[in-house]
């Protein structure tokens, strides 16, 4: 067995996935270079270790650069899904938190993000900037175009039946993960801080 884009603590089962933690410190280091100090995170499910690893390295990626570590502008998604982004996003608003950008969980969790800014009259990236994670297919047909992290979907795959063939041929060797690099696709969805909404 070999998990694809998940990792078991605790398990010695090999696993092939992006590297999450350099993904959203890039996200965040992005946002911080055009000027945003308070930044929101919609994480994916805790009950999913990609969950865990991205929330977990926002946490740090913000605190590393100097940034207010604000646990109220952490909001957990449910799902991996654009209504639960949308649902976060509200929260988020509702409330009353002072941001001026986000960083999704996956990209279906940025897509919510959209709904939410048409539903409330805010400009994306004018008002507010986002970023998802995955760089999913069509992303640059989106208004504006998404900023997303890169992972290497069809390496991903490559690796990880090269990787079962290894533990099929050779079962007596020890299991061997992967992490595998990611880059940001810069595109429209981010800019400038919007300092009015601080």
């Amino acid at each position: 067995m070999v998990l694809v884009n998940r990792r078991v603590e605790d398990l010695e089962t090999p696993y092939v996935t992006a590297d999450d933690v350099t993904g959203v410190t890039l996200a965040v280091e992005h946002l911080a270079r055009l000027g945003h100090t308070r930044i929101a995170h919609l994480s994916g499910p805790q009950t999913t270790s990609t969950g865990v690893a991205r929330a977990r390295a926002f946490r740090h990626a913000v605190r590393d650069r100097g940034l207010e570590d604000d646990p109220s502008l952490v909001v957990e998604c449910a799902r991996w899904s654009e209504a639960d982004g949308a649902h976060a996003l509200r929260l988020l608003l509702d409330r009353g938190a002072r941001f001026t950008a986000v960083v999704a969980g996956n990209d279906l969790i940025a897509l919510g993000c959209y709904d939410v800014f048409a539903e409330r009259g805010i400009s994306c990236p004018e008002d507010m900037s986002v970023v998802g994670f995955n760089d999913m297919p069509f992303l640059d047909k989106l208004r504006p175009a998404l900023t997303s992290v890169r992972i290497p979907h069809h390496g991903i795959g490559v690796e990880a039946a090269h990787t079962l063939l290894e533990c099929i041929e050779e079962p007596a060797r020890p299991p061997r993960s992967l992490l595998l690099p990611v880059s940001l696709v810069v595109r429209d969805s981010t800019a400038r801080a919007n300092e009015r909404r601080l």
